[in-house]
């Protein structure tokens, strides 16, 4: 692609985003380079932050009439390289969308936009006796519409499954610049399960609707220690076995346990 052809583009986009959120200077371009996955860095042609669905599909749907490539992004918390961007393309970073636009407790749910955080939305439940289940791990930082494009999991998945478990509709602007709805009532195909985890391949996601989970009455923490990991394994199968789901789990070997004690001395 040659050097100028992100110029129009870039005009369009002003048009569109206003020049406080389109980015185009390099060093701030740099901040973009990876996600958490920092072994492979490439500095994005244009960086653009909108903040409406109707921003997003306007901003594709200038990239597929030049011709343009775009990747998105969310918080830049993954480790795959999802929103790795390219140096001839355009980055659509979602940071900006992050409003929780509803709870509907009786019914379990509630819709919010991409950039909201994991934990924003079980923050705005606890004191209503919900949470939100999945838990990557990063939940403080990493956001909803990152979740959805990685299908992302952690520790709590053993029980509750993943993020793809959760997601009950999606809204997304497609390749073309469309605003179309996804729903797990949709008839056919599981078009909502393909999206899910599709690192943004099928289309950028401009509103999730997500399930509530009730808040357990206890949690209680086991550490338990053992000579070898075939030992661990064992206990874990016991456990199951004995009708015991834990809602996490966890193994560490003496090497991670050494790393973690050298990092914040956990006294393990």
């Amino acid at each position: 692609m040659p050097e100028n052809a992100l110029d129009e583009p870039v005009r369009r986009f002003l048009e569109i985003l206003g020049p406080g959120s389109v980015i185009t200077d390099p060093v701030r371009l740099r901040t973009y380079e990876c996600d958490g996955l920092t072994h492979h860095r490439a500095s994005p042609g244009v960086v653009v932050l909108p903040e409406t669905a109707e921003q997003v599909a306007a901003v594709v749907r200038v990239c597929a009439r030049h011709g343009v490539p775009f990747v998105a992004r969310g918080a830049g918390t993954g480790l795959s390289g999802g929103a790795l961007p390219r140096t001839d393309g355009v980055l659509v970073v979602t940071s900006r969308m992050r409003r929780i636009l509803s709870v509907d407790l009786p019914n379990r749910r509630a819709v919010v936009e991409p950039g909201v955080t994991n934990l924003a939305i079980t923050e705005a439940v606890r004191d209503r006796g919900y949470y939100y289940a999945p838990d990557p791990s990063s939940q403080q930082v990493c956001s909803i519409g990152g979740n959805v494009a990685e299908n992302s999991g952690g520790a709590h998945c053993l029980k509750y499954g993943f993020t793809v478990n959760h997601v009950l509709a999606l809204e997304i602007v497609t390749p073309d610049g469309d605003i179309v709805e996804l729903s797990h009532t949709d008839p056919g195909y599981d078009l909502l399960g393909a999206f899910v985890g599709s690192e943004g391949t099928l289309g950028i996601t401009t509103k999730i609707t997500v399930r509530l989970t009730r808040a357990p009455q206890a949690v209680t923490t086991l550490l338990a220690a053992f000579d070898d990991i075939e030992g661990g394994g064992r206990a874990v199968s016991a456990i199951i076995g004995g009708g015991i789901l834990p809602s996490a789990i966890e193994v560490m070997d003496a090497r991670a346990i050494e790393a973690a004690e050298a990092a914040v001395a956990c006294a393990y």
